[in-house]
């Protein structure tokens, strides 16, 4: 049964035409439990009903054409209950509604299970009998179990239909919705930097070229016979003869006569490589898996195996040939630092992260280098991205494939009004950070992805509120050594003469990984990773203030802040091995290092709580409040199936800011913002309303929030932080700010 019903999933899962997909499903169903009917019912929220697009059993004529009401007949009552639904005489039910044109008359068992994905339904899956009779536990169990399993398929599913239509002959727009992850829009052509090499991942697609397409089979067939010879002369002193002999087999496999002939076929008919090569290895696999000789079913993974190696090696050569459009729209699994370098600034206009959430490390990347961006977008295979026009829409979190020439047209349009509203700003990029009663704020950046970019506008900042030291690190295959960091750092500080600059120390852990030093764990954000990993590792933690102290020497106008502290004892540890550094640097220049002024990060629900004997240990903090919230919400920022629960504008986070600023001014600790929170125009409204008067953003914020500043009274935010206090929902709080700016009439300048 379980086998069964993975091949249902994987089949729905692979075929790129939705109806395909459906009209394959419910055949497969109606098979597997031997019954005489199984359809398939899609929800439509724009028409408020259930329509019909599959069927074995039913009036084929009706697929398209009938549909049920939301609170009508049995099908409603199974998306409003959301629950299965087992009738023995479904046609006496008084729910029951009379639909000549699918003609169900002989039918009277009825098992309807809802297909529900995030809370939402998104179908109904029936199957029906004539016979009276309630389906039995294990049958309904059968349906509900495969309604669970084809949730995220089906959600996806529309996307990858229009993903293909796409990419074929038929042009049609077609809109997709992710996560809103860096601001701004963008028109580019899609470019997959690392595609996943799997078959889950091809999508079938058309090629204009057969020739062409033939040419880098043959290629890879190449590659992949010459491995085959490598390894078998590799292991040839190690295995017997008979062992060696599955290398034949792949030769022969690969030779015309076998799988290559099929493939040619296939090419012949139009498909490109790709497909052509996964339609052939996965029906030939399950020929085998359906064999009942345990030798031959064995022979399906030989299959596979010889079709991962050709693909991989059809991947790598696509890969070499592939020259860069002139706007570059990254599309990833995941955007890491190292896939945003090896694209040049000048041509990367987007990013498209398909796993990731609104706060995760690829979105903040993005926003530090002022690129729009989308996460979370779908478990769409990333291949059936690759060359695709798109418009990316990082204010709503949209992407639009193939645009139409007037659509393009309009998001020009929208984004020359972006560029007027960035360039009105700017204007004021110069002026005092204050506002219009003459408060003062430090407004500072948040550096260390693309210092260069990030340096731009030091003249206009109050220096650097946090300099993340760990990405020096990741891009590296190796630990940088003290000289390698003392010409970084220094670069950094004197950037900022007579300006305060913050450098956390390493930060690495969660969901930032060094290359060369692995941290395997169940829960990387609950596990070993900030402070915790350097003090277990002193060398590392030590080589680093170093780094930092020596490149401070002449500058004297570093910060050290500590990441990731959840108690006093590390904070205590941590001053110690500083103060270490600073007689060991001292005693090998000959001259007196006094000890820069340390600070720690509140990330950590527990330090809320520890503020007064913090004050007395540190001379600053800083909160970052995306772990903050991400602690306190107990939502992994990372994960795309959660990321609606995550929101620094949560009212439980908010009234936690609002204590953590009262008690700071009462014990005269000074405290900033580093978080995104503290560059966003909600955010930075409401954080200045509860006291804080320091911000560190991303260098592509700084003159709208400080533009935004320049408009506003703070007797005014004084009367707003009551009512969004008393909020319920980020969405009330939302309405409120929106409220506020639309009464300062600032609502239409500041995108928020």
């Amino acid at each position: 049964m379980l086998g069964q019903l993975r091949r249902i999933v994987q089949d729905v899962a692979q075929e790129p035409i939705l109806n395909k997909a459906l009209a394959g499903l419910v055949s497969s169903v109606k098979h597997a439990l031997a019954t005489e009917c199984c359809s398939v019912y899609l929800a439509d929220y724009q028409q408020q009903h259930f329509m019909l697009m599959a069927t074995d059993g039913l009036n084929q004529d009706a697929v398209g054409k009938v549909s049920i009401g939301f609170s009508e007949g049995l099908i409603g009552w199974v998306g409003q209950r959301e629950e299965p639904i087992n009738l023995a005489q479904a046609h006496l039910h008084p729910r029951f509604k009379v639909t000549p044109e699918v003609s169900e008359d002989r039918f009277s068992a009825f098992l309807g299970c809802p297909i529900i994905h995030h809370r939402k339904v998104l179908g109904v899956l029936t199957i029906q009998q004539s016979a009276e009779r309630v389906f039995s536990e294990d049958e309904e169990s059968f349906l509900v179990t495969l309604g669970v399993q084809l949730a995220s398929v089906l959600a996806n599913a529309e996307m990858r239909d229009a993903a293909s239509r796409s990419s074929g002959y038929q042009q049609q727009v077609s809109q997709l919705a992710g996560l809103p992850g860096a601001p701004g829009m963008a028109i580019g052509q899609a470019y997959v930097l690392q595609p996943a090499s799997d078959f889950a991942a091809i999508s079938l697609k058309k090629a204009e070229d057969p020739e062409k397409e033939l040419a880098h089979f043959y290629r890879a067939v190449k590659i992949t016979k010459a491995e085959f010879n490598r390894l078998a002369e590799r292991m040839s002193q190690h295995l017997p003869e008979d062992a060696l002999a599955i290398f034949d087999v792949y030769h022969q496999l690969l030779d015309a006569a076998s799988l290559g002939r099929e493939i040619e076929a296939q090419i012949a008919e139009g498909w490109c490589a790709k497909s052509a090569l996964k339609r052939v290895v996965e029906r030939f696999a399950r020929q085998f898996d359906d064999m009942e000789d345990p030798y031959l079913r064995e022979r399906g993974l030989d299959i596979r195996d010889l079709g991962q190696r050709v693909l991989n090696n059809l991947l790598d050569t696509e890969q070499r040939r592939a020259k860069l459009p002139e706007q570059v729209v990254l599309v990833a699994d995941e955007v890491t630092a190292t896939m945003l370098a090896e694209i040049p600034r000048e041509q990367l206009v987007a990013v498209v992260s398909l796993r990731g959430s609104v706060n995760s490390h690829a979105a903040i990347m993005a926003r530090a280098l002022g690129i729009p961006a989308v996460m979370g977008v779908s478990e769409l295979p990333l291949l059936h991205w690759h060359e695709q026009k798109l418009i990316v829409d990082g204010y709503q979190g949209l992407i639009l494939l193939s645009p139409t020439e007037a659509l393009s047209n309009e998001y020009l349009r929208l984004i020359s009004e972006d560029q007027a509203m960035h360039a009105r700003y700017q204007q004021e990029i110069a002026l005092p950070s204050q506002s219009q009663c003459g408060e003062r704020f430090k407004l500072m950046v948040n550096s260390g992805l693309a210092v260069e970019l990030e340096n731009q506008h030091a003249q206009y900042t109050d220096g650097v509120g946090l300099y993340r030291t760990e990405f020096p690190f990741i891009i590296r295959s190796r630990f940088p050594t003290e000289q390698e960091q003392i010409e970084l750092y220094a670069k950094v500080l004197s950037s900022y003469p007579q300006k305060t600059v913050v450098m956390r120390t390493l930060d690495v852990g969660g969901d930032k990984a060094l290359p060369y030093f692995s941290i395997i764990e169940e829960n990387p954000f609950l596990g070993w990773r900030g402070i915790r990993l350097t003090l277990d590792h002193p060398e590392i933690f030590l080589v680093q203030i170093r780094a930092m102290v020596k490149a401070n020497v002449g500058q004297d106008n570093l910060h050290i802040l500590l990441p990731m502290v959840s108690d006093l004892a590390e904070v205590d540890e941590a001053i110690r091995l500083i103060r270490q550094a600073c007689f060991e640097v001292g005693d090998e220049l000959g001259i007196a290092v006094p000890r820069p002024k340390v600070g720690v990060m509140i990330e950590v629900p527990s330090v809320l709580y520890l503020l007064p004997e913090l004050a007395a240990r540190v001379d600053f903090c800083s909160v970052g409040t995306n772990d903050l919230t991400q602690y306190l919400l107990a939502v992994d920022r990372n994960n795309a199936r959660v990321a609606n629960l995550y929101d620094a504008l949560h009212p439980a986070v908010l009234r936690a800011l609002n204590q953590l600023g009262q008690q700071a001014q009462a014990l005269q600790f000074p405290i900033s913002i580093c978080g995104e929170l503290g560059g966003e125009p909600a955010g930075v409204l409401l954080l200045a309303a509860m006291g804080f008067r320091r911000f560190s953003m991303n260098s592509s914020n700084l003159a709208r929030i400080k533009w935004l500043l320049r408009r506003v009274e703070l007797s005014e935010l004084a009367l707003l932080l009551p009512e969004v206090l008393c909020c319920h929902s980020p969405k009330q709080v939302r309405l409120q700010v929106q409220r506020f700016l639309e009464h300062k009439q600032l609502l239409t300048q500041v995108r928020t």
